[in-house]
């Protein structure tokens, strides 16, 4: 009776999953391929302090990239969140998205229209910011049509 006990308890405890690592990079090289970013750049890491408003000790792991064009909102970043630090990261992207929303406001509609509709993706302590897509696509099919491919880039990236 007890050995049965002890082989339950341990088969219980082994049970739990552990979560799924990633590079950061490779995610963001595989959503770039399939939606690229108009004009990319590399974000450095005092750009993403400074315009996202996250802090180093917040993340784990990040890369990104975003438009050089003025006249493109196109932005992607991935940011593995230090333990406990996941909302952190997702409300400092969120504030971010509608950030960049805001500056193409009363400038770019179609640009406008893609930001303010920038995914922002949990996957486990990663956090996926993707404001993308094509501004054609966007104008003459709307905003929800252009993000079909953005969406199907992100959950292809990790898997």
């Amino acid at each position: 009776m007890a050995l049965a006990l002890s082989v339950s308890l341990f088969t219980a405890c082994g049970g739990k999953e552990t979560e799924a690592s990633y590079d950061v990079n490779e995610i963001v090289t595989k959503i770039n391929e399939a939606v690229p970013v108009a004009m990319a750049g590399d974000l450095t890491e005092e750009e993403l302090t400074m315009m996202v408003g996250i802090n180093a000790e917040d993340m784990a792991s990040w890369a990104g990239k975003y438009s050089m064009a003025n006249v493109s909102a196109d932005r992607l970043i991935v940011i593995e969140a230090a333990e406990g630090k996941v909302d952190v990261v997702k409300t400092a992207l969120e504030a971010y998205r509608d950030n960049v929303a805001a500056q193409f406001e009363l400038y770019l509609a179609p640009q406008y229209e893609k930001a303010k509709a920038g995914r922002i993706v949990v996957k486990g302590n990663y956090v996926v910011l993707a404001i993308l897509g094509d501004a054609i696509v966007v104008e003459d099919e709307g905003v929800d049509a252009a993000y079909v491919p953005v969406d199907a880039a992100i959950d292809e990236a990790f898997k």
